[in-house]
């Protein structure tokens, strides 16, 4: 199953990660990036596998700031929201496996 994640802006970041219902997965991402792109197909699989969380991407190119604001010095980082809140960020990529153990850590 091809998901793509949904890309965030400055516009619909709080609809879709801090007024969530749900927890969500960001991926802050640089166009480009072979490591980024792998996280991607990864994050991509998740989504199709737990629809209780929403799975994102934010391009930190574009968007610099919001990156900044949550600690992203480096992409590909991914950043866990529950209840509005970052809970928990792992920089680089990481295997599906590992990506598991963040999702429920």
């Amino acid at each position: 199953m091809d998901m793509k994640l949904v890309q965030l802006d400055k516009e619909n970041f709080d609809e879709l990660v801090t007024n969530a219902d749900k927890p969500v997965v960001v991926e802050f991402f640089s166009p480009g990036c072979g490591p980024c792109n792998a996280l991607a197909m990864v994050l991509e699989e998740m989504a199709a596998a737990h629809p209780e969380v929403s799975f994102v991407a934010m391009d930190t190119v574009r968007f610099p700031d919001v990156a900044w604001v949550f600690d992203v010095m480096a992409a590909p980082t991914t950043v866990k929201f529950a209840d509005g809140r970052m809970v928990g960020s792992v920089a680089g990529y990481v295997s599906r496996e590992r990506m598991e153990e963040f999702l429920f850590e």
